[in-house]
C-alpha cells in the first residue's frame, strides 16, 4: 500500500493533538528504527495463524461472545486463546515461544477464579452509535493497561505473576502483558480501519525510559465532550441505524453517573487518579488493523482520522456509497489479552 503516514487526532489529556500516525511500511520502518520489535508486531492480513484466529472468532462469537455480553474469562473460549497464543509465539519468540524458554498464559488474571464473571480477558469493542449496544466502546483515552479502569482484585499482581523476579534471580520469571488486537470492520483503501484507529506509542529509548506523564485527579475525570445536536443529526442522516441506541436509551429507566455504569470498574480508579501522557513532538505513533503489542509498556488509545483524507478515500473507492456507509459506522474490534513469562 502506498500510504505510509496518515494524519489523526491523538487523544491527549487536555485536548486531542493532530499527529502523524505511521501506517503500513511507514509503521514497520519506525518500529525497526526505534528498536521496538519486542514491543509491537504488525500482523499481515494473510498470515495463516491470523486467518485461523479470525475463523475461530467468526464461528464462536454468537455462542460465546454474545452470551458473555461482549467480554469474558479466557476459559470460556480456549480455542480462540490457543490461536492467539500461536500468533504471540511467532511475533515475540524470545518472550513467548517454549523453544526459547517462554510461556504464554491465557488471560491477564486481574481477578481470581472466584470472580470469573468480572474478567475481561477477551473483549469486543463497538461504537457508541452502533445498532448493537455495548458498554465496551473504542477507548478515546491514552492509557496503559495497568492504569485502565478495568476492575482489578486487591493483590492481583502477586497472584497474576507468581515467582516474579529481577534479572539474575534464580528461579525468577520476567512477565510481559500482551494484547492481540484485531479489527472486525471493513478496511479502507489505505489499509486501515475507517475510523477510530488504535494508535500505539513506540517506547522511549527502546523501552529503557518512560515517556513523561502526569496524574489526572478525580475531579478531572468528567469524560469526553458531548456530541452536538448538529453532529448527531449529520451522523444519523448518513447511517440511520446509529439512532437505535438513542431511542433505546430514551426508554431506559437506569440512570446514574458515567463511572457508576461500568460494572467491571476498579473501585479505586476514581479515587487515585490515573496517569495521563504529556504531549511531545518526540512521540512516534503507529497503527495497524491487526497487531500484537505490549499493553503494559505501550500507551494506546483510539484516535480520529483527519476528515479530508477520509473523504477522499470514500470518494475514490470503487463503490462510493458502500465506502461512505462503512466510514460512518465506526470501528468494531476484538481484543485477546495474555501474559507471557520467561526465565530472568
Amino acid at each position: 500500500n502506498e500510504f505510509t503516514t496518515r494524519k489523526g487526532a491523538v487523544p491527549y489529556k487536555d485536548e486531542a493533538v493532530d499527529c502523524d500516525i505511521l501506517v503500513n511500511d511507514g509503521a514497520r520502518e519506525a518500529i525497526k528504527a526505534n528498536g521496538a520489535e519486542r514491543f509491537v508486531n504488525l500482523i499481515e492480513p494473510d498470515n495463516p495463524k491470523l486467518v485461523k484466529l479470525l475463523k475461530t472468532m467468526e464461528a464462536g462469537w454468537d455462542r460465546i461472545g454474545v452470551r458473555a455480553k461482549n467480554a469474558g474469562h479466557h476459559s470460556l473460549w480456549p480455542e480462540a486463546f490457543e490461536a492467539g497464543r500461536a500468533l504471540l509465539e511467532e511475533a515475540f519468540p524470545e518472550e513467548c515461544d517454549p523453544a526459547y524458554g517462554g510461556e504464554v498464559l491465557s488471560g491477564v488474571a486481574f481477578v481470581g477464579d472466584d470472580m470469573k464473571d468480572r474478567a475481561i480477558d477477551f473483549m469486543q469493542r463497538r461504537p457508541k452509535t452502533d445498532f448493537t449496544m455495548s458498554k465496551y466502546n473504542p477507548l478515546g483515552r491514552l492509557h496503559r493497561d495497568p492504569d485502565a479502569i478495568d476492575y482489578k482484585q486487591p493483590g492481583w499482581m502477586e497472584a497474576a505473576m507468581p515467582n516474579s523476579g529481577g534479572p539474575g534471580e534464580e528461579d525468577g520469571y520476567s512477565y510481559r502483558y500482551y494484547n492481540v488486537w484485531l479489527a472486525r470492520t471493513p478496511i479502507d483503501p489505505s489499509g486501515q480501519v475507517w475510523e477510530n484507529p488504535l494508535c500505539l506509542l513506540l517506547p522511549k529509548n527502546r523501552g529503557a525510559q518512560e515517556w513523561d506523564y502526569e496524574v489526572r485527579l478525580p475531579e478531572d475525570n468528567e469524560g469526553a465532550v458531548e456530541e452536538t445536536l448538529g453532529e448527531k443529526a449529520g451522523r444519523i442522516a448518513k447511517n440511520p441505524l446509529s439512532a437505535a441506541p438513542i431511542i433505546m436509551k430514551a426508554f431506559s429507566f437506569k440512570k446514574g453517573k458515567k463511572e457508576d455504569q461500568f460494572e467491571f470498574q476498579d473501585e479505586n480508579y476514581m479515587k487515585r487518579g490515573s496517569p495521563e501522557l504529556t504531549p511531545s513532538d518526540e512521540h512516534v505513533w503507529v497503527t495497524h488493523p491487526f497487531v500484537c503489542f505490549d499493553s503494559f509498556d505501550m500507551w494506546h488509545g483510539a484516535a480520529k482520522w483527519e476528515s479530508d483524507i477520509k473523504s477522499e478515500l470514500c470518494n475514490g473507492a470503487k463503490d462510493v456509497m458502500r465506502a461512505r456507509q462503512d466510514a460512518s459506522k465506526g470501528r468494531v474490534s476484538m481484543e485477546l489479552r495474555f501474559r507471557a513469562r520467561c526465565k530472568t
